[in-house]
């Protein structure tokens, strides 16, 4: 049988004299490392996540690609994620393969149920069914890029010249207004 260390010697004896003291001192130390267990990381840390759920979330009803106002459409969403590019901004894309009214109606009923903030809806095309969103949701509100309306919680965004970066600039504009 091998001699102890004297500091294990030490060790024991003082758990014999204080018993209290001594499980004092385990109790911490076994607190010490399960503590130490949680903060420290193991392995590689995982990214975090941003809380985004109290951003203004604003939605883009895509016309098909093939449509006189695709153009249109992308300079609007380049407009958005620009405005996305804050940090304070959601910006969700939804396509709708129609752009007449009764087409169009079920894809903004669908954003509305979103809770987006604000819905864009690009062109003429958009009108009548942004138009009868905007009269069935009088709280929503609406915003048409290229065309006008006269319904209340119903804005435009005019495109004089059909400039796309200027069209961008102005929803980007639209939304910040609005934070």
């Amino acid at each position: 049988m091998q001699a102890s260390p004297p500091a294990v010697r030490s060790l024991v004896a003082l758990v014999r004299r204080r018993p209290a003291l001594s499980s004092t001192v385990l109790a911490l130390a076994v607190v010490t490392a399960v503590v130490l267990a949680v903060v420290l990381p193991v392995g590689p840390r995982a990214p975090r996540a941003a809380n985004v759920s109290r951003n203004l979330r604003v939605c883009l009803l895509d016309t098909p690609a093939n449509s006189t106002d695709a153009v249109l459409a992308r300079a609007t969403w380049q407009g958005m994620q620009d405005a996305a590019a804050t940090g304070k901004v959601n910006a969700q894309r939804y396509p709708d393969p129609t752009i007449d009214a009764t087409g169009s109606l079920p894809y903004i009923n669908g954003a509305v149920q979103h809770h987006c903030g604000l819905i864009f809806a690009v062109g003429t095309g958009m009108r009548g069914a942004t138009e009868a969103a905007a009269k069935a949701n009088p709280r929503q509100r609406f915003v048409l890029v290229g065309a006008v309306s006269a319904r209340p919680h119903v804005s435009a965004v005019t495109t004089a010249g059909g400039d796309s970066g200027a069209v961008a600039d102005k929803v980007s504009e639209f939304i910040s207004a609005r934070l």
